[in-house]
């Protein structure tokens, strides 16, 4: 208690050396605490599902994708033959229009789920009944449950809308239950807001190449994850030697349903949030440990005293531990503030106004990180300085007087090895913003193969319901392209499945007539997009042969298909790709389609790009959706047919909501938002780090000048003019800079390879950002060694001297 009394009065002697440690080890604890919590919340915090870690999602695993979905005839198979040993539960997202007289018509994020699926879960509704199982047939599946937050902020949390009718997608649906808040799950099933049954068709039910199914399991009987892993993949096997053209190349794998909240990309940015947050604690770590190093050795002739007194070793080191332990466990109660702040801009800035709102809870695991983030930091920048210290050479310091003040070469030594760290890391994290910053830069600028600029889209969903056939659905698109054709400013409207922003929602596999059909895992995949004649036009992607799409391309004509320039060269390396004919492969009826135009190919705006390169266009008319884009091309002011269009639509449809109806620019930079969250935390890093580190250098060589006074007036007495001092200090700093930055450069070098290979999207040449990145940090320690520098030039020989 004495000691920490002691340490008390001690830091209290030195307010500004208090001051400077305390908010420093703030912001480099707080900023780890902060990253923990993002850490804590995707990755670590237990699923509010009762045993959730019995729970787990069954993935279909190819040689292109390994987390692809199921078709019902595979699902069906999977539980006849787990039954003994896990219980699934099948479900997959969709969109619901819900309408009434009291509100305009909205779309609902909803899950078509099969009747156990909270059974699975372990979750009851909290007012109310859950699905049958008569219920998952077509036409008996007009019910629903309510998600929490749909109840409460739609319906006012009135618990009598249990038994409401309500029109989902313009047919009436009874709500039969309300289901608790523990049952959402953002990070794993999306913004949910209502619940529907499976409601497979007859055709769905048998049909084995539409795999849109996921799947959800719970273990059963004590099995564990291994032995459950080795007998999903045994009955992998059998369906792919059953069924060799729709699963010759699949395998079936398990993955925890906690360990899905992020995928590969999000756990790979964590982690270097993680990773690059630590750097700046290090960084920090480091500063302090120079100051309390330099602090101390002001105190030399104390410790020496002490030393000659007859102390310990031991008695020597234990006040500056208590000291650094007491910083420490200060900084980490103000870094707890400081995540916490942290912690509610990011949940800000990831909120979205459909509802879904982020919340980082700071619970026990982050406490507890920000107790051992304290103590270690506290050890980290407190022992090797004790350690030196209490290594004093009792004689030569109480006979040296002020001159030993300085230290000796150990002393000297590890205050520039923590110097060049501080420097190295410093550049580090500036490449690193810099690669992150300039990689979105150039996804977003460079050619994109299609023009988003002058565009405005927004999203209808069809209900099979009142458009029961694909020629009802054509009709309605082409009567909204002629009414929006009319508005003032467009130029030209197209309806397409997508639009080339950050993927087609389709991939399948193809064969060519003339040559043998492909094994299965050799097809040739490509992704689908489904459009109108006037897309290519409106998109503004280039058609380079053959000829596009027009109004003769119909359901009863020959199909027909545009292929991009890198599946033509691809497949036909001689150039002769139109008038060839190509089918999907694996259905039961080959239908052959002809090639009739090549366009440029389309980059997607995805920082883990697809493995699928080839790119393939089809007509609407020929295979018509229900859930399509509709854009239109505008002169200028998109932005002002927001209402418009909606007015559009609405006449030929009350009960049809827009969604997402946005200029695409817009929609663009909404989507990136995440991404530039985490360049602005990596920027903040950096310049966080780079202050540290400039701090760090200016308050050691401002130290080592006013202990090297003596010297500095005893150069000046010999001759020795201001600009040869200034030469002696900022030589002395520089040279420990450009060290850093060579070890940094070394560091920077294996950062950019570890990016390049977990976001390839982000990959290119940034010799432009290391070198300025490399120059920032010179100039830094330029500007922090010269204010000292010329402090020294002010020096008076006499004064030193007398001192001396």
């Amino acid at each position: 208690m004495n000691a920490l009394r002691h340490a008390f009065r001690s830091l209290l002697r030195s307010p500004g050396f208090s001051a400077v440690a305390v908010i420093t080890l703030a912001l480099g604890i707080g900023l780890n605490t902060a990253m923990f919590s993002l850490i804590n919340t995707f990755l670590f915090k237990p699923l509010t599902y009762p045993a959730s870690q019995e729970l787990f999602q069954l993935q279909r695993s190819t040689a292109r994708q390994r987390d692809e979905s199921h078709s019902a005839p595979n699902i069906e198979r999977i539980q006849q033959e787990s039954v003994d040993f896990a219980e699934t539960a099948t479900y997959r997202h969709w969109g619901f229009t819900l309408s009434g007289a009291d509100r305009p018509a909205e779309m609902l994020n909803a899950l078509r789920v099969s009747s156990n699926f909270f059974n699975v879960l372990r979750i009851t509704p909290e007012i109310g009944r859950n699905f049958l199982p008569e219920e998952e047939e077509a036409g008996r599946h007009h019910v629903i449950l309510l998600s929490h937050s749909c109840w409460v902020s739609r319906f006012g949390g009135d618990r009598g809308v249990v038994g409401r009718m309500l029109r989902i997608d313009g047919e009436p649906t009874e709500v039969i239950g309300v289901l608790p808040e523990s049952a959402a799950s953002p990070f794993i099933f999306g913004n949910m807001q209502v619940y529907r049954p499976l409601g497979l068709s007859p055709e769905e039910r048998t049909r084995r190449t539409d795999n849109s199914l996921q799947v959800l399991g719970r273990f059963k009987g004590g099995i564990t994850e291994q032995q459950a892993a080795s007998r999903f993949a045994a009955i992998g096997q059998r369906l792919a030697a059953d069924f060799p053209k729709e699963n010759g190349d699949s395998s079936l794998r398990i993955v925890p349903l906690e360990s899905v909240r992020l995928g590969d990309v999000g756990k790979h940015i964590t982690s270097m949030l993680m990773s690059l947050s630590t750097f700046v604690l290090l960084i920090a770590c480091a500063n302090l440990a120079n100051l309390l190093l330099a602090r101390a050795m002001a105190r030399s002739r104390e410790f020496a005293i002490c030393a000659a007194l007859g102390a310990s070793r031991s008695q020597l080191i234990r006040p500056l531990m208590v000291e650094c332990s007491l910083l420490a466990l200060i900084g980490g109660a103000l870094g707890i503030v400081v995540s916490i702040w942290t912690n509610a801009w990011i949940a800000a800035r990831l909120s979205r106004d459909d509802g879904l709102q982020f919340q980082f809870h700071t619970d026990w695991r982050v406490m507890v990180f920000a107790l051992v983030a304290s103590l270690l930091t506290g050890l980290f920048f407190g022992v090797t300085p004790a350690w030196l210290i209490s290594r004093v050479r009792i004689n030569e310091t109480l006979k040296s007087g002020a001159r030993g003040s300085t230290g000796d070469r150990s002393h000297h030594r590890f205050r520039q090895i923590l110097i060049v760290g501080q420097f190295a890391l410093a550049l580090v994290l500036l490449a690193g913003a810099a690669f992150f910053v300039r990689g979105v830069n150039r996804l977003i600028q460079s050619e994109a193969g299609w023009d988003p600029a002058p565009l405005i889209r927004g999203v209808v969903s069809l209900p099979s319901t009142k458009y029961p056939s694909q020629d009802a659905m054509y009709r309605f698109y082409r009567t909204v392209q002629e009414r929006l054709g009319a508005l003032p400013g467009v130029e030209a409207t197209t309806v397409s499945l997508d639009l080339p922003v950050f993927g087609f929602p389709i991939s399948r596999g193809y064969m060519i007539e003339g040559r043998p059909p492909p094994v299965a895992g050799q097809e040739t995949i490509a992704f689908v997009n489904a459009v109108t004649p006037e897309y290519f036009g409106v998109v503004g992607t280039h058609l380079r042969a053959g000829r596009g799409f027009d109004e003769n391309d119909k359901r009863t004509s020959p199909p027909v298909v545009i292929i991009s320039q890198t599946m033509a060269q691809s497949l036909f390396p001689d150039g002769d790709a139109i008038g060839h004919r190509i089918a999907r492969w694996g259905e039961k009826d080959t239908t052959w389609a002809q090639i009739v135009g090549i366009v440029d190919d389309v980059r997607f705006l995805n920082i883990a790009p697809s493995p699928i390169r080839n790119q393939m266009y089809e007509p609407l008319t020929q295979e018509t959706w229900g859930y399509v884009n509709i854009t239109a091309k505008v002169k200028s002011g998109a932005a002002t047919l927001v209402e418009p269009f909606k007015a559009v639509v609405r006449e030929l449809d009350g009960d049809m909501p827009v969604m997402e109806l946005w200029p695409v620019p817009k929609f663009i930079e909404r989507n990136l938002d995440d991404m530039k969250l985490v360049y602005q935390l990596l920027i903040g890093f950096a310049f966080l780090g780079l202050f540290l580190a400039g701090l760090g250098i200016y308050s050691v060589i401002t130290r080592i000048v006013l202990q090297r006074t003596g010297e500095i007036g005893v150069r000046m007495a010999l001759g020795a003019r201001a600009r040869d001092v200034v030469q002696l200090i900022l030589g002395m700093g520089l040279k420990m800079a450009l060290l850093g930055a060579a070890l940094g450069l070394c560091g920077t070098y294996f950062l950019a390879r570890f990016l390049s290979s977990t976001m390839p999207g982000l990959a290119g040449g940034n010799v432009p950002g290391i070198f300025v990145a490399t120059l920032v940090l010179v100039i830094i320690a330029i500007l922090a060694c010269y204010l000292p520098a010329r402090r020294a030039t002010k020096v008076d020989p006499l004064v030193a001297l007398r001192a001396e």
